[in-house]
């Protein structure tokens, strides 16, 4: 896909991390697959994706988790 930012770079599939913060909570994510601008390197999750961490995101909160470091898996 042409991407949205730079609007020259074509998107190709790759795996990036991810970092999320939420008042006292650190969750990084390994290893999630993303569409990654070849030009600019912007990075696009699908909203399944974008869904499961925040999902995962709100569980780690709700457990008092300080700081996490996880490997995505879908």
């Amino acid at each position: 896909m042409k991407c949205a930012i730079c609007r020259n770079g074509e998107t190709s599939a790759g795996r990036i991390s991810v970092l999320l913060e939420n008042g006292e909570t650190t969750l990084v994510f390994k290893n999630v697959p993303a569409q990654i601008c070849e030009n600019c390197g912007e990075e696009y999750l699908t909203s399944a994706t974008n869904n499961d961490l925040l999902k995962e995101a709100k569980e780690a909160v709700a457990r008092g988790v300080d700081f996490e470091m996880l490997r995505y898996a879908a």
